[in-house]
C-alpha cells in the first residue's frame, strides 16, 4: 500500500479554499486527491452533477421497463410485432436524445 509521507503546504484565502472544496466536493473526490489528480496526471477532472446524473438514470430506468415488457412478450409468444420493434426503436432513440442533451448541458 502507498503511503504518503511528505505534506505539501500551501496558502489559500478563504474564497479560494472555498472554491477549492467546492470543486472538489463536485467531482467526488476528496480535497487531497483533486488535488494530486490535478496536478500529478494528464487526466481531465470532471465536474459531475449529481442531479443531471439522477435524471438520466431515471429516464433510464423507465425506458429500460418499458423493453423489458416488450421482451417479455416476445419471450411468452415467440415472436414480435413490427409495432413493438418501432417501439423498441423509439425507446433507443429517446436513450440517445437524453444523453445527448444531458450532456451538452454539463
Amino acid at each position: 500500500m502507498l503511503k504518503r509521507r511528505i505534506k505539501a503546504e500551501t496558502r489559500l484565502t478563504t474564497n479560494e479554499y472555498l472554491q477549492l472544496k467546492r470543486t472538489a466536493r463536485r467531482t467526488g473526490l476528496s480535497i487531497a486527491a483533486y488535488i494530486r489528480k490535478c496536478c500529478l496526471t494528464d487526466e481531465r477532472v470532471v465536474v459531475i452533477d449529481r442531479k443531471v446524473i439522477g435524471s438520466i438514470y431515471a429516464e433510464l430506468n423507465k425506458i429500460g421497463s418499458n423493453v423489458n415488457q416488450i421482451a417479455h412478450i416476445a419471450n411468452a409468444d415467440k415472436k414480435i410485432s413490427a409495432h413493438s420493434i418501432r417501439r423498441i426503436e423509439q425507446y433507443f432513440d429517446e436513450i440517445r436524445r437524453i444523453y445527448d442533451e444531458k450532456m451538452r448541458s454539463m
